[in-house]
């Protein structure tokens, strides 16, 4: 073959491979994908040399198959057949591209309606780093994305307190689309009073809210995302009960605690005509007062389904003739329910009237500290009486179109009253199970102790002990336990450190020390304490001198007294350098 022959075919070869080379790479990847760059990394993506396709790139992106197969999100959203992911996501134009294709617009013009989450009102003026940030993705999978690259689109969540902080602080419990619009936070076209247990009449209509609902100052301290105000209207729990709650009485209880008997809420100065509302009834042997004077007549007179309505000879001797039991039997006595009027009264069920002279006539009076307890502490709701009402009782205030008005606080107690864990909790954990409580408290004060460490414990405080705080021997051994009391060691080792790092083995501490001071000490050098006698000029040595103080650990130093040297070289150079070496005195 001639030079020229060579030549040609070799610049053949070189001009196809140059072809091959554009062929196979037509730029360079972008940074996301560099570990795919090269010729021989090519079939990853186009297998065999083909197209691309969406199981190719799923393969790898294996994050986004659950959320296809649910249709959710951006991806979920598009068609199978169009979900070709080069449309969006274009490769090969080098290594700073961006693989989000945005279309025309770029990233503001994009319609987020293609996510299934369309932008309205405030939403469409935020930016979108507002929302896509780290700490509001609530989805795991995109946050272990961030780790591999930075930046994601994926993973938040679609609910408001996803975003937004609960400016309410946990009193609502509906969702917040309940009041709230899109457009702006105020005001609440979906909120209705008529919906709460208040519904506004009359002049409470025009009511500002903050007239009822009192503003607070929120003292905690928030994290990620940060409330919009420091302050919030308190919404529950609001005393609505009586017109008292809110109002003065200028009365000054001259004509009862009910407002309502006179006064509508449409004005203060419109009265009811409560004189000829009364004036049928005080003719009759049951004159209404109090709460019965807003009782609609057929309540009490009827008609109701399959009974006929009936004036006269309605019993009325006890509340029990039309109130059933409201306390579920819990009061009663061989079957018979005390006096009602004993704790309650016609103006109204609560506030009852019962205090501290009746509570004084029960099995339980009151002392010390129970006296400022709130009822509900001892008597709390329990909603297992439900259970106790009769079915006939519940379905004869069905019949009567009366409301069910029982009250679910606990008075038959089930456990001794003479026992403080009855209604307390251990906060010893069992430490003293055989051991009353008012053996130690009072029901002054919980901390009020009768207790005495020297008679009450097996081990009396002497000395210094007598002046260290008790939470310096009893503490909790973890956040989960307890303060510890019993056992507790007694051994002096059981609360201090060996400051003598072991040289004196498990001889007591007492040995040498006493309770009144550390360096108040029992020893003397002489026997019993020691063989070696301190005589002569030794006398007037220093301790410190013989014993110094030497590492036992890492920054810790300990005086050492064992072992030390018993001859006079042990501590003494030789100034006769060994002359008499061997000498016996």
């Amino acid at each position: 073959m001639s030079f020229r022959s060579w030549w040609l075919v070799l610049w053949a070869v070189v001009c196809a491979g140059s072809a091959r080379a554009d062929l196979f790479s037509p730029g360079e990847l972008s940074k996301p994908h560099t570990s795919l760059e090269g010729l021989s990394q090519c079939t990853k993506c186009h297998p065999a040399g083909g197209q691309l396709s969406q199981e190719t790139c799923l393969s790898c992106h294996q994050e986004l198959q659950p959320r296809l197969g649910k249709g959710l999100g951006l991806h979920g959203h598009i068609a199978a057949e169009k979900r070709n992911c080069e449309t969006c996501h274009r490769e090969h134009q080098g290594l700073a591209s961006n693989l989000i294709e945005w279309g025309a617009g770029g990233e503001k013009g994009f319609n987020h309606l293609r996510t299934g989450w369309a932008l309205k009102g405030a939403h469409t003026e935020a930016k979108c780093s507002a929302c896509h940030e780290k700490r509001l993705i609530v989805w795991t999978t995109a946050l272990k994305l961030l780790e591999k690259r930075p930046g994601t689109r994926l993973g938040l969540g679609s609910g408001c307190p996803d975003c937004h902080f609960d400016e309410h602080r946990g009193q609502q419990q509906e969702d917040c689309e309940y009041c709230h619009v899109e457009k702006a936070w105020k005001p609440t076209p979906g909120f209705n009073h008529d919906d709460t247990d208040y519904p506004l009449k009359g002049k409470h209509i025009k009511v500002k809210c903050t007239a009822c609902h009192d503003s607070e100052k929120d003292t905690e301290a928030h994290g990620f995302p940060a409330p919009k105000s420091e302050t919030f209207l308190r919404f529950a729990p609001v005393e609505h009960r009586s017109c008292l709650d809110c109002h003065k009485d200028p009365h000054e209880a001259r004509f009862g605690l009910r407002c309502q008997s006179c006064h509508v809420v449409e004005g203060w100065n419109i009265l009811r005509n409560a004189g000829k509302e009364r004036e049928f009834h005080e003719k009759t042997k049951f004159p209404l007062k109090g709460a019965h004077l807003d009782v609609e007549c057929r309540s009490c007179h009827g008609p109701f389904p399959g009974v006929p309505a009936k004036f006269k000879g309605l019993a009325h001797e006890t509340c029990n003739t039309c109130h059933p039991d409201a306390h579920e039997g819990q009061l009663s006595v061989n079957g018979k329910a005390p006096d009602c009027t004993t704790c309650h009264s016609e103006q109204g069920f609560v506030p009852a009237k019962f205090s501290l002279p009746e509570h004084a006539r029960t099995k339980y009076p009151l002392e010390g500290a129970h006296q400022v307890v709130p009822c509900a502490s001892c008597h709390p709701a329990t909603p297992a009486l439900k259970a106790k009402i009769p079915k006939p009782v519940l379905a004869d205030l069905k019949k009567r179109k009366r409301q069910e008005l029982f009250s679910l606080a606990l008075f038959d107690f089930t456990k001794p009253t003479e026992r403080c864990d009855s209604c307390h909790t251990d906060l010893h954990k069992g430490q003293f199970k055989d051991t009353r409580c008012e053996t130690c408290h009072q029901v002054s004060s919980f901390t009020a102790l009768r207790f005495d460490h020297q008679k009450d414990s097996k081990y009396p405080l002497t000395g210094a002990h007598q002046k260290v705080k008790c939470e310096k021997c009893h503490v909790a051994p973890s956040p989960q336990e307890p303060v510890r009391y019993k056992p507790l060691e007694s051994d002096c080792r059981g609360c201090h450190l060996d400051e003598h790092a072991g040289q004196f083995g498990k001889k007591a501490c007492d040995t040498c020390h006493v309770t009144e001071a550390w360096k108040k000490v029992l020893f003397v050098h002489e026997p019993p304490f020691t063989q070696f006698l301190l005589d002569g000029q030794h006398g007037k040595a220093k301790c410190e001198a013989c014993h110094k103080k030497v590492p036992v650990a890492a920054k810790v130093m300990a005086v050492q007294y064992r072992p030390l040297p018993q001859t006079c070289e042990g501590c003494h150079s030789d100034f006769h350098k060994g002359a008499f070496k061997g000498f016996e005195p």
